[in-house]
């Protein structure tokens, strides 16, 4: 009986911390809610006896992206670079928050995984991440992806930077829900400046060209769908 006191104590005082980071946006998911999902598949390939994924955002502030814009330069000197510094921050604040998270699990005689906000494994031949942030995020009850593949939140649109922890601790889910349906403006089709997205097909929430996008964001620091989508607004 005591030890099943003494986990229902530890894992209270988890979620407490989760509802304490000092993030702008917090969400669980429970693996026991998306059984055979590609959800539950990576999380387990990842972590054989997780139970819940955690997951954190931070929001991307307008007046940065504003100022990013493609080609955007002022006196010369290029205005992306402003976006990469914030990011860097962003990342820095996601990646305390997922450790802490790790960090209390531990305490719990748990295995956690805390993944990067920024160079999550990469499978470089279908530019496709060991683990999608947005979908467990849309599990978690954060958002909908919408059609130019970002996660749009109710607070802050599209302008979100995300991190997840693993855990094998049974947390309670936070309520997943629809908050946003894309209203299929096409603003972020028609205006990618690497031609990237198209119109979904059938059931398909989005369709992107991974390898387009990811080149010329490379070459020009490209966040234009983030930028323009109205929901951002």
């Amino acid at each position: 009986m005591s030890n099943k006191k003494e986990t229902s104590t530890a894992t209270t005082e988890l979620q407490n911390l989760i509802s304490k980071l000092e993030v702008d946006a917090v969400g669980i998911a429970s693996l026991d809610e998306w059984k055979g999902t590609k959800l539950e598949e990576t999380a387990l390939r990842l972590l054989p006896e997780a139970r819940s994924v955690v997951v954190v955002a931070m929001e991307v502030y307008r007046e940065i992206l504003d100022h990013a814009s493609v080609g955007k330069k002022v006196d010369g000197a290029p205005m992306r670079d402003l976006l990469e510094r914030h990011a860097e921050f962003l990342a820095g604040q996601l990646i305390k928050a997922v450790y802490d998270v790790a960090k209390a699990t531990h305490r719990m005689e748990l295995k956690a995984l805390p993944l990067p906000a920024i160079g999550c494994p990469l499978d470089r031949r279908f530019l496709k991440a060991v683990f999608s942030y947005k979908h467990a995020a849309q599990a978690a009850g954060l958002g909908t992806i919408s059609r130019h593949s970002l996660l749009i939140t109710t607070d802050f649109g599209p302008r979100v930077r995300l991190s997840c922890c693993l855990t094998e601790a049974v947390l309670k889910p936070t309520t997943t829900k629809i908050i946003y349906e894309c209203g299929g403006c096409h603003i972020c089709i028609e205006n990618c400046p690497a031609g990237a997205l198209a119109n979904p097909q059938g059931d398909e929430p989005y369709r992107i060209n991974k390898f387009a996008c990811s080149s010329f964001r490379a070459i020009s620091g490209c966040s234009e769908c983030m930028r323009l989508c109205p929901a951002g607004r």
